[in-house]
């Protein structure tokens, strides 16, 4: 199973009803195509960073889905189709958080090391022998 994120941007004068509608079909298409919506935020109306379609700003919608290419084909198919979608992204991102995750895992254990040798290190007090000082001190 890979992990996608899909960014889409819904007209600005669509009804709140229709964009919940609009919402619920694609998680369904998802859901029958196999797949699953594991994240779902709305991001409400921003202004876009150049005209889409002649809009100056859209509703934003995320979905992070678990699936195949197959679920994430089928709702793109149904993003191009859908008339209140003026523009989409989808991006995996499961490779990338699997990278990350190696990173931290490897920065953890090698801070757990210098841990273990600075503890282990005695101090350069405790290596001199009893009753010497240390010369220049």
């Amino acid at each position: 199973m890979r992990t996608y994120e899909v960014v889409f941007i819904i007209r600005p004068d669509t009804p709140e009803g229709d964009i919940d509608t609009l919402v619920e079909s694609l998680q369904q298409a998802v859901r029958d195509a196999g797949g699953q919506v594991t994240k779902m935020d709305k991001w409400g109306k921003r202004p876009l960073a150049y005209r889409v379609e002649r809009q100056r700003e859209g509703f934003f919608v995320l979905f992070e889905i678990e699936g195949t290419g197959d679920s994430l084909r089928e709702l793109e198919r149904r993003l191009k189709v859908a008339e209140p979608v003026i523009k989409f992204l989808s991006v995996r991102v499961d490779l990338e958080r699997k990278k990350h995750e190696k990173l931290r895992h490897r920065r953890e254990h090698q801070a757990a090391r210098k841990q273990r040798t600075a503890a282990a290190a005695p101090s350069a007090e405790a290596r001199l022998p009893d009753g010497q000082a240390q010369a220049g001190a």
